[in-house]
């Protein structure tokens, strides 16, 4: 797979700064690079060994490395508590040192969900899949969760500033026509009660590992109150852009059954969050890709489309 310009020149950089740190932190060195495997300026994923293991490096980058990294430790230590045994688990985190922005967990070896939902197709284990997801995901925010009101502006300001610097025909009308989209999807869940969890932060199928004996959580991303409805909804814009469903009912530019199969062990989310907050957070997740996709690239139709069947459905059809 060819690798975009902006995406070498990240890992380069990251590669340099950690050989950097390596020189002069023994304890860090122990990590041997085996695999780059991503970065975006923020952060930098190495797999590779640690003391003879497979294991997996991440380095945060820029201001906050330091207090990003300490979360993830944080966050990973919490969870360990729950999530260490049994059927829905997170890769352990094996080491850490905050100060320069690095943390080691373990590589988990098995299926990438994604994979494993490409090789479904249509069948009912693709739906099984969902139902597997949703489950872990369940167990996840079941420890920490609370019921708040929604501050809906801060989302949809953030997508506006992003799509205005689309400029290319016709995804600029795509994008006019998703931040109207987001601006009437807005009052309609402003203050309305909205479900909060220690969510994941990046919850899609590139980040669940399937294991003969457990489905494995990785490059768990966040330590804050979020919407559940957030990690769902990229979840679901994920597939529905990576790997849709042939054919099949859409509800706002997604597989009604995609959707209804990872819903099912979610019992948290309210009937009325379902029915407003996921829609206004399927948008939200459709605009960021839509700003920050290559949409040069193969799949990039996947995402028109998808944007269509959302608007055609909230009514703000592109012009």
């Amino acid at each position: 797979m060819m690798r975009d310009l902006s995406d070498l020149e990240h890992l380069f950089t990251a590669a340099e700064t950690l050989r950097e740190i390596q020189s002069r932190r023994p304890a860090i060195a122990r990590f041997e690079v085996e695999t780059a495997l991503k970065a975006n300026g923020r952060t930098a994923v190495f797999e590779g060994r640690y003391d003879g293991a497979h294991a997996v490096l991440k380095l945060f980058q820029g201001a906050g490395r330091a207090e990003h990294a300490r979360a993830q430790k944080r966050e990973l230590t919490r969870l360990a508590a729950t999530m260490d045994t049994g059927p829905w688990r997170v890769a352990p985190i094996l080491a850490a040192w905050p100060g320069e922005g690095i943390t080691v967990t373990a590589h988990v070896t098995g299926t990438r969900l994604d994979r494993a939902i490409a090789q479904a197709g249509d069948s009912p284990m693709r739906d099984m899949l969902f139902g597997e997801a949703g489950q872990w995901l369940a167990h996840l925010v079941a420890p920490a969760n609370r019921v708040v009101e929604f501050a809906a502006s801060h989302w949809s300001q953030a997508r506006h500033r992003e799509l205005a610097r689309i400029a290319d025909r016709p995804d600029a009308r795509r994008a006019r026509a998703l931040m109207a989209c987001l601006d009437t999807f807005a009052p309609t869940v402003a203050g309305k009660p909205v479900t909060q969890a220690r969510c994941h932060g990046d919850f899609a199928p590139i980040n669940l590992i399937r294991t003969p004996h457990a489905l494995y959580g990785v490059d768990i991303q966040n330590a804050h109150w979020l919407p559940l409805v957030k990690d769902v909804a990229r979840f679901l814009v994920f597939v529905q852009t990576t790997h849709p469903r042939p054919g099949g009912t859409r509800r706002y530019g997604i597989d009604a059954r995609d959707l209804d199969a990872l819903l099912a062990p979610l019992t948290l989310l309210d009937p009325h969050e379902q029915a407003l907050h996921l829609p206004f957070f399927i948008g939200v997740e459709l605009a960021a890709k839509l700003a920050h996709t290559d949409r040069t690239a193969p799949k990039a139709d996947n995402l028109r489309s998808a944007i269509d069947g959302f608007l055609k459905v909230a009514g703000k059809p592109a012009r």
